[in-house]
């Protein structure tokens, strides 16, 4: 409630309010010099307290107790001022310097106070009494404030017993949880015994709860106002998790103390057409439906069924053509109706007997129905041509086709094809401000076509299956080779799509051109030749036999390249392996590896000016022969049994070698 403010030479009767002039100072929630770097500014030492200069925590000074002195108490003077049922924290440290444990003790205290600064009870912290030898240790205490307490003081607390001559100390007290401002709703109530009038100055207000001031013949007693404060409280709470949400219409599911029904917010109508086509004129939401519109009931949205006021227009009675409604626009008072080459103008009214057709008109039209927009006299759409409108002329009814679009149709066709293929439809507005009809079509132009992609690296008899990847411009494309040709055994469809198997391998050059829906081109050239080129001959490909072999034969000529024979893995009855191979200014590599069941084996070889490697790759193999025969001009000979497993009856190594290395 409020209170009238203080006044001078006032007669104030016991029990008035009154709000101070000048407001206390907010209340400290901090202890004054708790780390005693201003000496006993803001303490009271009792007992045989006293202040040290050199033995301080973190600073030189701190409360000390001397030695074969009982007990001092360093009492810091800040009010510290807590709710009733509120809490308050101080904690110091204690340091017991030399004395042994037991003989010296200190501790925290906060004492309680009523507003005439009595003291009701003192809470102590934990005693520190066995930390000798110069350590210092904290001791905390955490108290409730009473329901009487005004306001509480923070304290160090020290003892020694009688015959010890050691000195003990205390520093650093700190506090939490004491108010930081005044009491909510500070007022001051007079409280003496009989009428009486206030000084001629202002006095000095206590800003705590319960403390008096004399003023004059008046004593003022802080109190708050009493007010009352609603609390409000959930009448439905949710429930902590999520619920599963039905999806059926009408379905219900439990929430906390809340049940939730599933509802739709589309029209439940049978009879709405639930088109994007719409308009609203005359008190009613018109919608397209195939050749007709229909309408609402007047001014009920929701309605589509009641007799005398929903109902549609016969709009597909009108034209001569079979094209579906595609664009419904407000102009002027009436409604105006097009499909893609018929326009139509109705008369509405909340009344449906009062609709009729005005005037209609075979050879414009239009499927954009965000493009449309009336201004003025006029209305304004896009056509398959371009911009054009329809007007009155000299305020007659008749309606003609304008020619708005004629010089632009050029800039917008593409625009318009580009919408229609990718379906985002074009949007269109009046803006008086500016007196222009804005046309804007999304996501154009679009990003310029490109070829992208570049066949694998493969060898002769590699099976390949790669789409090029054709990007921007508008879909769908065309992909097809223009210039060149594929490498042999390939082929490529009209998506872009590479397929075959490379017969003979070998260099290729060819040119891949996409164009789309709008005639854009784009080309992308394939250079394969030299290094780049596909292998003509095997080079890495392991092809594996099936079982069942009674012989395995390889004769190979290869001058100047590289080829290699490669049978890898093998366990079938081979009979017989012969490797017969002639290599000129090239190197040729038989390799058999990790076969288990080899009758007879005969390698012959020979090189000129090349390298040659017989490389036997972990055998477990009959003892009976293995005969490696091999000769060798100006190069190297690599004659190599690794990891081989036999009897030691018989290997033969026969080998010839000129001008070179044999190993």
């Amino acid at each position: 409630m409020a209170a009238p403010v203080w006044q001078p030479g006032t007669l104030y009767l016991p029990g008035d309010l009154v709000q101070p002039i000048t407001h206390p100072a907010p209340n400290n929630p901090q202890v004054i010099n708790g780390y005693f770097e201003q000496g006993t500014t803001g303490w009271t030492f009792s007992g045989d307290a006293s202040l040290s200069t050199s033995h301080g925590y973190g600073s030189p000074n701190c409360v000390q107790l001397p030695g074969n002195k009982p007990d001092g108490v360093a009492l810091n003077n800040a009010q510290l001022v807590v709710p009733v049922g509120g809490q308050l924290t101080a904690n110091s440290m204690i340091q017991q310097g030399a004395s042994v444990a037991g003989a010296t003790a200190g501790w925290t205290e906060i004492r309680w106070y009523d507003a005439l600064n009595t003291l009701l009870q003192t809470d102590k912290g934990n005693v520190v009494d066995s930390g000798s030898g110069g350590a210092w240790h904290q001791s905390t205490v955490t108290a409730t404030a009473p329901a009487s307490a005004a306001y509480a003081r923070g304290a160090i607390h020290l003892t020694s017993v009688a015959d010890h001559n050691h000195e003990i100390f205390g520093d650093n007290l700190v506090v939490s949880g004491a108010s930081a401002g005044l009491p909510e709703g500070l007022v001051y109530k007079a409280v003496q015994a009989e009428s009486g009038t206030s000084g001629s100055s202002e006095p000095t207000w206590p800003g705590i709860l319960g403390q008096q001031v004399i003023d004059n013949e008046v004593i003022w007693e802080a109190v708050t106002t009493s007010r009352v404060v609603w609390t409000a409280s959930p009448r439905y709470v949710s429930g902590t998790t999520e619920p599963v949400w039905p999806t059926d219409i009408g379905a219900m599911v439990q929430d906390g103390s809340i049940n939730w029904r599933a509802v739709s917010r589309r029209v439940e109508d049978e009879k709405c057409p639930r088109s994007k086509v719409v308009a609203i004129v005359a008190s009613k939401v018109f919608a397209a439906d195939k050749d007709i519109v229909r309408y609402s009931a007047t001014a009920n949205p929701l309605d589509w069924s009641t007799a005398d006021d929903a109902g549609y227009l016969p709009t597909g009675l009108q034209q001569a053509n079979a094209n579906n409604m595609a664009v419904l626009q407000q102009y002027r008072a009436n409604l105006v109706a097009l499909n893609a080459s018929s326009f139509q103008n109705w008369q509405v009214d909340p009344d449906p007997a009062s609709m009729e057709i005005l005037d209609q008109m075979d050879g414009i039209g239009s499927i954009w129905q965000k493009a449309a927009a009336p201004v003025a006299n006029d209305l304004i759409y896009l056509s398959q041509q371009g911009v054009r409108s329809v007007g009155i002329a000299n305020a007659a009814e008749n309606l003609a086709s304008g020619d708005i679009g004629a010089p632009i149709d050029a800039l917008v066709q593409q625009a318009m094809l580009y919408a229609d293929r990718n379906g985002t439809p074009p949007l269109a507005t009046y803006y008086p401000g500016a007196g222009q009809y804005l046309l804007a079509f999304p996501n154009y132009p679009p990003p310029v076509l490109g070829v992208y992609g570049r066949l694998p690296a493969a060898g002769c008899g590699d099976t390949i299956n790669y789409p090029y990847v054709i990007a921007g411009g508008l879909p769908p494309y065309q992909v097809e080779i223009v210039d060149g040709q594929l490498p042999a055994g390939l082929s490529m469809d009209g998506s872009g799509l590479v397929t075959g198997e490379i017969a003979n391998g070998g260099d290729a050059i060819w040119t891949v051109r996409a164009t789309d829906a709008l005639g854009d081109t784009a080309e992308l050239t394939e250079n394969r030749t030299g290094s780049d080129g596909f292998f003509k001959y095997l080079t890495t490909r392991l092809y594996p036999v099936d079982g069942g072999v009674d012989a395995v034969g390889l004769a190979s000529d290869v001058v100047e390249a590289t080829f290699r024979n490669i049978y890898h893995s093998y366990d079938v009855p081979v009979e017989a392996i012969s490797l017969a191979s002639s290599v000129e200014a090239g190197t040729f590599r038989p390799i058999l590896q990790n076969y288990t069941a080899i009758e007879a084996m005969s390698l012959a070889s020979a090189v000129e000016a090349g390298t040659l490697r017989n490389t036997l790759l972990g055998y477990t193999v009959p003892p009976e022969s293995v005969s490696i025969a091999s000769a060798f001009v100006a190069g190297t000979l690599q004659q190599i049994l690794i990891t081989t497993t036999m009897a030691p009856e018989g290997i033969g190594l026969s080998s010839s070698v000129e001008g070179g290395t044999l190993t």
